[in-house]
């Protein structure tokens, strides 16, 4: 089974919505992506499922001598993206199949590989375009109902990721966690009995106001530990 583009084509234009910008999750992810990607002193990147735009409308207000482009699957995505970052260089391409004739600094993919059935291959494509480095976000833990319903093929261990990297080419430098206590499998697993589910979509004011306080508690999480899991590598050409 594949996600087609259509699939990603509704997921963006009914299902993910202002989560991707107002969820307390994504927006405590886009801050620590900020702060890793102000370290590495990188001048290009790609971002690899760029989905709607927000993590190259991040980096752009953050960090606006960086030269940004981005790919994806999804038209609808795409023209989201254009309005978002006009000035990025954005392109239609299936990583897991393709690659662009070019190398980045950065190559990253946020939240992306668990949508991927081939994600080795969709890794190694990216440690092709890469001069530098590989910045990948995913989960750990067993999937929800919810996850498979927008399209995650798979949630990882720690092992099976490095493994992964491993196979495409990569060199893990560094490899962490986000979330705990509070964004916990506990949690995770609470929101799945919500009417619906977790939020998604066009999210209202009472769920604007419970988003931020949400927001504002996840700044107690322990660093380095939880379900949200970040994995910084280099191409093993260039790796130390």
């Amino acid at each position: 089974m594949t996600n087609s583009r259509e699939q990603y084509d509704r997921l963006w234009s009914r299902t993910w919505g202002d989560m991707q910008r107002l969820g307390p999750v994504h927006r405590h992810q886009t801050e620590e992506i900020l702060k890793l990607i102000t370290g590495l002193h990188v001048n290009t990147v790609l971002d690899v499922g760029c989905g709607s735009g927000d993590n190259l409308a991040a980096l752009r207000i953050t960090l606006p001598h960086l030269d940004l482009s981005g790919v994806d699957v999804s038209p609808e995505a795409l023209a989201l993206a254009a309005q978002r970052v006009p000035d990025a260089n954005l392109s239609d391409l299936d990583v897991q199949h393709e690659k662009i004739d070019k190398r980045f600094d950065l190559v990253m993919a946020i939240q992306v590989i668990e949508h991927l059935a081939d994600d080795t291959a969709a890794l190694r494509n990216m440690a092709l375009m890469s001069r530098q480095w590989v910045l990948a976000t995913t989960m750990r833990g067993h999937m929800r109902p919810s996850e498979k319903t927008i399209g995650h093929f798979r949630n990882y261990s720690d092992s099976d990721l490095r493994q992964k990297a491993t196979a495409a080419g990569l060199e893990v430098s560094d490899l962490f966690g986000w979330g705990f206590p509070f964004y916990s499998p506990i949690y995770r697993t609470i929101v799945e009995w919500l009417p619906g589910g977790p939020p998604h979509g066009k999210i209202g004011t009472t769920q604007k106001l419970f988003a931020n306080a949400l927001y504002n508690l996840y700044h107690l999480n322990i660093p380095r530990r939880g379900d949200v899991v970040t994995m910084l590598a280099r191409p093993l050409e260039h790796a130390s």
